[in-house]
């Protein structure tokens, strides 16, 4: 794509603010909030505070004309524009990008090789290879579990950008691309990257990734500075990389590997959305 967010938030580029209600939606807001608080004035109790507490912020929003459930559920300007020349019926994206002290050459020559990836971030059991563009991710999960997906490595228009994506027709299917420059004053390279999820369920679905990828966001950073730090100084700098009673993940939700079997195929594997939790 030409052009890359810099973070999955929304922005003025949209005609109207985010959330922003038409007359019709502000008129049924107030409408239903009075009811609401009428009826709970009359009601009492706990029941009828409820209700008050409920229409008090529908006259709210009516008043304001800003919803922030809306304004959570509306798709940035950069996901719109992927979703249509993807066709997908919606997309949530993020992005992160660091810059590391080496050539772009060799950062590339790094990055097209997911088993190295894949080592340095300790939510990753292993990366199998199925393939010359195509590997298997088993990722540790909460309470001892395990998930794995798929990712398929694909030519990419521009000279300087690596893609993959998961399968056609899994769920919560995802592209992920890395797009690389020549850092400013001669720092080294610029390494963006940008994870873009088609959810499921709709714009109900876009609301859980965007809840948790106010997570996965601090994850995707993570993974960066590990490649950082490998790179410009051939160790990674924590003493938390995969001990034991880490509980910190960050993973395309798949199939659970017992009950994937032992079967490593593209279609064996459902891929889904990026999360991650207790990032410190």
């Amino acid at each position: 794509m030409s052009e890359q967010p810099l973070i999955a938030t929304h922005t003025s580029q949209q005609i109207s603010p985010p959330g922003t209600m038409t007359s019709v939606e502000r008129g049924l807001s107030l409408a239903a909030g009075t009811a609401l608080v009428v009826n709970g004035l009359r009601r009492g109790g706990l029941g009828g505070f409820l209700q008050i507490f409920a229409g008090a912020y529908g006259v709210f929003r009516g008043a304001t004309g800003h919803c922030a459930l809306k304004q959570a559920l509306t798709p940035t300007p950069f996901e719109q524009r992927f979703s249509a020349e993807h066709d997908w019926p919606i997309s949530e994206a993020l992005s992160r990008s660091v810059t590391i002290s080496r050539p772009l050459e060799e950062v590339r020559e790094f990055l097209a090789q997911p088993e190295k990836v894949g080592a340095l971030l300790r939510w990753v059991e292993s990366v199998e290879a199925l393939g010359p563009d195509r590997t298997s991710w088993t990722v540790r999960a909460p309470v001892g579990r395990k998930v794995q997906w798929t990712l398929i490595s694909v030519p990419s228009e521009a000279p300087n950008e690596l893609q993959w994506h998961t399968p056609e027709g899994t769920r919560w299917q995802h592209d992920i691309s890395v797009h690389l420059s020549d850092a400013p004053a001669g720092r080294g390279t610029q390494v963006k990257a940008v994870v873009v999820c088609k959810p499921s369920l709709g714009k109900l679905g876009y609301g859980i990734a965007r809840a948790i990828s106010a997570f996965s966001d601090k994850a995707l950073l993570n993974a960066l500075q590990a490649i950082k730090q490998q790179m410009e100084t051939g160790e990674v700098t924590t003493s938390r990389l995969r001990p034991d009673d880490d509980n910190d993940f960050f993973y395309l939700h798949g199939q659970l590997e017992n009950e994937a079997g032992s079967s490593h195929g593209p279609d064996s594997v459902k891929t889904g959305v990026a999360v991650e939790r207790g990032v410190v």
